[in-house]
């Protein structure tokens, strides 16, 4: 719901030039300021709302509820005999204006007490629940999430008023009130899941107990509810969470509307070489890359983010039945900045998902209604989609908007208003009402019911209630799965049906066998074979009968269930169905289906890369996907040592390159990027010592791998050679004994030679670790091009012995200091060395001036002036070009700026002057310093208990080992550094102002 912040964004976009106070002029266009003193219309009636809205052809909304009936609305769900249950969310955003009031969220029961279709009646379920936002329908009563914690509410006495108040989780640390643990939802496997998990969390359900908290860190989280063991789980999720018709759990955050969990963390922490850092991805368009389609205007607060999604929330995936041909693959988003819903179609894509729009320039539900607020979903009993519309005049969050601007808007404006509508086909006239079945017979039948709500309340009954009694029926289902008998009804029984007999702890191998007896590419069967390999993994890994049905698994068409098979099959087995070994050369092009393959068998990585090399020959169109593989797979063989693996990959390397030079080299650098943490100690630990005194089993293997080093060797600092030849050639460099590397820096870093072929050079000694050639670098200055010094200047700052010589250079006037960029001026500012930022500080003269007024005043002249479009596109590809794309141009490091012609000019030039003001959590820089004394600055996109992940400007990844880390603090500041204006004269921002103007 927050918009995201401009910390760092220098790319501006102005409309009319301000007065002669710039500073007022910018204070009233920024980060909100631009609109909050608009006049805002009223608050409508829930008639004329209605009348507001524009819904997709073919369906219709209705009003169910209003105020006073209910109010400020932001989750919903129905209980086993069909009662809605709502979440008023009155805390939002800041709580009670006493602090000394109690927590204004509570849990509403809300009945139609005349069958008219609206709700009449309202039942306070449970009061002064702190920042309570999300709950789930669950046995007597429900599952609700507060700011810290998870509560079961439950009425014994039959008034409709909950006396069990229980905490069954606590500990939990909220980052603010739209990202805390929440959106409960019952999975597939019976666990329960929820989004975004972090803290030091404990089970205090009586009974269940724990005593030492878990620390979890910024990921999802789940729990089982039987045995209440529970933990952390892959996933980003904001407010939004929520399982399909084949069981994937979406989640979204404010840019991400649809995200999914691919590989669970076990699997991601399995094998630390598989390359893995995080086991979620988006499904399909995140960002800038992201449409939709308001019809009235958005007000976010300093960043528009005009025509995509910037406050996605409450992904839901419809399963009620209703909807036609997509219904069972129809997701939903909803985006309250926007006024909108979106409708997406899941669609398989390899190993995982993707999804596309429904339509394609109009979304499913939109609203010129500037209060109307949806904020989330879900299926009914009924089959129709309820839709909670929070009827709020802001959503943002304080904590985005400036302290002057948040002091001048009405928070709570509309927070006694609320409404919740019903959509449904606009050929549905009655929808059948919901029964709540009784006996066990009514529950295994409602597991084939086309509405997947029941269907997934059957498999919770059957399991809360322990139904045993259902064993015949549940087996019965499982076993004649593969040979159906015709009827949607039919098809869908399995999958749940397999499910529940797992719960039920009933679930044996023959079932397992049956379920995988044949492969179905999709559907309900294909999800039924994929889930059974997931079980036979997870419970029955050992069995040796099913292992057959595994290998014909993988040879199936469906990408999801091949990639289930190949973290099941057992790849030790000596007697291996040689035919699989070839499954990488299918799996080579799908980046899910590589992951899976080195996480489940680096004992077979040369087998594997024979096969990516053999599919190579014949088809080489996705070479640089492929070129990774085989670096990967390389890497796996040497970390392992395995005699017989390592021969294999000599010999691939040795046979003929007809289908290019590409591959082996990828292979050799894996081998170098893996061989210094070989674990067997027979394996010298690096290319070098390899080739040179390589173990006497492996002496007449080294030969192939001896002559692409010396191939490499010769063609890096040979200009008869391609250029793309040569950048290949010298990602070798860094492995190779240290005069190879010396000479090839000594011969490259010299005039006539290409820009590209230096800044190579420059790559292949930072990765070589060595920090003598700094040196080399630092006496080529003069001779190095323009473009590869940024490169250079990156290499010698990383390290403190080489910023100490490029600071005396610098002093000495041998190096002007104006080559350094403003975030390299940065790092040196606030290096932990005290004389480095001494010496720094007199060198720059600080970072910025602290008269902000004065460096508006100046840059107030571009707005008068006439700049050049090219020339801007250039300012912006060397200065913002490292955190930021635009048209191609960039990387994605920072916000998203590619709405910047729909921002005010005002506005954005006072966050480019002081990107610090306001910083999104995900875009807070770190630092981290290794025991080597490196130094690494960025976004930390990824953490684990082994290592942290930084994302770096030009996109560049960094995953650093806990074990090297001396420290790892939060600078609390945006990566983006302050004082633009000592890179950038006032001519090249009107150039830069140009370019962004009239971009196409």
């Amino acid at each position: 719901m927050n918009t995201v912040s401009l910390a760092f964004a220098f790319c501006v976009l102005f409309q009319d030039a301000p007065g002669p106070d710039l500073v007022k002029a910018i204070e009233l266009q920024r980060g909100g300021r631009h609109w909050i003193d608009q006049p805002t219309d009223p608050p409508k009636s829930p008639e004329e709302s209605q009348a507001c809205l524009q819904i997709e052809p073919g369906f219709k909304i209705q009003l169910v509820a209003c105020e006073p009936i209910v109010r400020d609305p932001v989750a919903i769900d129905f209980d086993h005999k069909g009662r809605m249950f709502v979440v008023e969310y009155g805390d939002y955003p800041v709580g009670p204006k006493d602090p000394n009031e109690p927590p204004l969220s509570q849990v509403v029961l809300l009945e139609d007490e005349n069958a008219d279709g609206k709700m009449d009646k309202r039942t306070v379920y449970a009061p002064h629940l702190k920042f309570c936002h999300s709950l789930l329908a669950f046995r007597d009563g429900v599952l609700a999430c507060t700011e810290t914690q998870i509560m079961y509410l439950a009425d014994t006495d039959g008034d409709n008023v909950a006396d069990v108040r229980e905490v069954w989780f606590d500990g939990f640390t909220p980052a603010h009130p739209q990202m805390q643990i929440g959106c409960p939802r019952y999975g597939f496997d019976n666990w329960i899941y929820l989004t975004y998990g972090h803290g030091k969390v404990r089970c205090t359900r009586p009974g269940f107990e724990t005593t030492e908290p878990v620390d979890i860190p910024r990921v999802d989280f789940r729990f089982h509810p039987e045995s209440m063991k529970f933990e952390a789980i892959a996933g980003a999720g904001q407010f939004g969470n929520t399982i399909d018709n084949f069981g994937h759990r979406f989640f979204s955050s404010n840019r991400n509307p649809i995200m999914t969990d691919v590989l669970s963390m076990d699997l991601v922490q399995k094998n630390p070489f598989a390359g893995v850092s995080v086991g979620h991805t988006d499904v399909g368009p995140s960002g800038e890359k992201t449409r939709v389609y308001p019809i009235v205007t958005m007000k976010s607060n300093w960043l528009s983010h005009a025509g995509t999604h910037t406050s996605a929330c409450g992904v839901t995936a419809y399963r009620g039945g209703l909807f036609g041909a997509e219904s069972d693959t129809s997701v939903f988003v909803c985006e309250p900045v926007g006024h909108l819903v979106t409708r997406s179609v899941i669609e398989p894509m390899g190993g995982t998902v993707t999804a596309r729009r429904a339509r394609e320039t109009a979304d499913f539900l939109a609203s010129s209604d500037t209060w109307f607020r949806p904020v989330s979903l879900a299926t009914g009993p009924d089959g129709a989609l309820y839709l909670a519309d929070m009827y709020r005049l802001w959503v943002e969050h304080p904590k985005f908007v400036p302290d002057d601007v948040a002091a001048k808007m009405d928070w709570r404006a509309g927070e006694d208003k609320g409404r919740i509508w019903r959509i449904v086909p606009e050929k549905v006239s009655d929808v059948k009402p919901f029964v709540s079945p009784t006996t066990t017979e009514d529950l295994v039948k409602m597991l084939g019911d086309g509405n997947g709500w029941r269907r997934m309340l059957a498999q919770r009954l059957l399991v809360e209630g322990k139904r045993v009694d259902a064993e015949k029926s549940l087996r019965s289902a499982v076993r004649n799965s593969q040979f159906p008998v015709g009827g949607g009804l039919f098809f869908r029984t399995p999958l749940h049906a397999l499910w529940t007999l797992n719960g039920l702890n009933l679930l044996n191998a023959e079932d397992l066998q049956a379920a995988t007896s044949m492969t179905i590419d999709g559907g309900w069967i294909g999800t039924l074979n994929r889930d059974a390999v997931k079980l036979i993994r997870m419970e029955h890994s050992g069995n040796k009968d099913l292992q057959a049905n595994v290998s014909l698994q993988m040879r199936g068409p469906n990408g999801e269930t091949r990639m289930q098979a190949i973290l099941a099959y057992d790849w030790s087995n000596p007697q291996i169905d040689q035919r699989l070994l070839g499954i990488a050369g299918s799996c080579c092009d799908d980046i899910w289906l590589q992951r899976a393959l080195l996480i489940a068998a680096p004992n077979r990585a040369a087998d594997f890369a024979a096969a990516v090399v053999d599919q190579s020959r014949r088809d080489s169109s996705t070479a640089a996907i492929r070129a990774d593989f085989l670096r990967q797979l390389a890497l796996n063989v040497a970390v392992r040592g395995d005699v017989d693996q390592l021969k294999k990959l000599a010999s691939i390397v040795g046979e003929s390159p007809e289908s290019g030079l590409w591959w082996q080299t990828a292979i050799v650098i894996g081998l170098a990027d893996g061989l210094p943490r070989c674990q067997n100690a027979e394996v010298p630990k690096s290319l070098a010592a390899f080739l040179q005194t390589p173990p006497a089993t492996l002496k007449d293997s080294v030969a192939p791998i001896e002559k692409v080093v010396q191939l490499a060797s010769e063609t890096a600092v040979n200009k008869t050679h391609t250029d793309v030849d040569r950048i290949a050639a010298m990602g070798l460099m860094s492995h190779l004994p240290p005069e190879a590397l010396t000479s090839a820096l000594e011969t490259l870093l010299t005039p006539g030679e290409s820009t590209d072929c230096q800044r190579a050079a420059i790559d292949a000694a930072r990765r070589s670790g060595r920090a003598e050639l700094s040196e080399i670098v630092l006496a080529k200055w003069d001779q190095m091009n323009p473009q590869s010094r940024s490169a250079a200047l990156d290499l010698l700052l990383l390290r403190k012995e080489s910023i100490t010589l490029l600071l005396q250079k610098m002093a000495a006037g041998t190096i002007s200091s104006s080559v350094v960029s403003i975030d390299q001026r940065l790092i040196l500012l606030q290096h932990p060395d005290e004389t480095i930022r001494t010496t720094s500080t007199a060198l720059f003269g600080g970072t910025v001036s602290a008269n902000r007024k004065e460096v508006a005043d100046q840059y107030a002249k571009a707005l008068d002036m006439k700049g050049d479009m090219i020339r801007g596109a250039a300012v912006f590809a060397k200065t913002c070009s490292k955190c930021h794309r635009i048209n191609n141009v960039g990387h994605n490091v920072g916000p998203d700026i590619s709405d910047t012609r729909a921002r005010a000019r005002d506005a954005l030039l006072y966050d480019v002057l002081d990107p610090n003001r306001r910083v999104d959590p995900q875009f807070t820089e770190y630092i981290v310093v290794t025991t080597d004394g490196r130094l690494f600055n960025g976004l930390m996109i990824a953490e684990s208990t082994d290592s942290v992940t930084l994302r770096q400007p030009e996109g560049r990844e960094q995953t650093i080992p806990r074990s090297e880390i001396e420290d790892l603090k939060t600078t609390n500041k945006s990566l983006m550094p302050e004082g633009i204006e000592r890179d950038v004269t006032v001519e090249q921002m009107a150039d830069v102002l140009e370019f962004l103007k009239g971009r196409s």
